[in-house]
């Protein structure tokens, strides 16, 4: 609850839609999300309506269907494989607004990447929220807002925050593309 303040969804403030509404204008993929001991199926259905043609969309988007081929019964999935189904979850609700906290913690750099080149396929026509410390994840977003102990620091593109001369979203950005570069003062960032 806001100390001060709303939250504007459409205009209204969210206490004056019901529960069961409001919830259905978001689907989410919070770090703590939970699989239960159901079959792949029930974990993305979580007892809505099955569509199994969408049930194979959200599948394809989340990149899991391809390991679905080659599952057995009973497999326990790892990490990576788990943060898809929940994607894929998320992806099936198929609410306006996805909320996506840190949405590729789990996954090893090549799933990142693909989650990402695929990112727009996955949120298309939605209003989507990526909340993340892995900047790899910002470049493509049409709006960037830095958060630092409840202060909006930045707000802007990639572009316009990376052409401020001393910004903390610059800085972070440029010290986590030192990982990945030889000289660190060199950042590639292809749109």
């Amino acid at each position: 609850i806001p100390d001060e303040g709303q939250i504007l969804l459409n205009g209204r403030n969210i206490y004056e839609y019901n529960e069961e509404e409001y919830n259905s204008f978001i689907s989410a993929v919070f770090q703590d999300y939970k699989l239960f001991s159901f079959s792949l199926k029930d974990n993305i259905l979580l007892g809505k309506t099955e569509n199994p043609e969408d049930i194979n969309i959200a599948l394809k988007k989340s990149g899991f269907s391809q390991r679905l081929k080659t599952l057995d019964n009973g497999v326990e999935l790892s990490g990576g494989e788990s943060q898809k189904l929940a994607i894929a979850r998320a992806c099936y609700k198929d609410a306006p607004i996805i909320i996506l906290d840190e949405p590729t913690a789990s996954l090893d750099a090549v799933a990142e990447y693909e989650i990402y080149a695929g990112f727009e396929k996955l949120v298309e026509n939605k209003t989507a929220i990526i909340i993340s410390h892995r900047l790899s994840s910002t470049h493509f977003c049409d709006r960037i807002i830095v958060i630092n102990n409840g202060t909006v620091f930045e707000d802007g593109t990639h572009q316009s925050l990376m052409a401020k001369e001393s910004g903390i979203y610059k800085k972070m950005f440029t010290t986590q593309a030192a990982h990945y570069f030889s000289d660190p003062t060199t950042v590639a960032v292809v749109d």
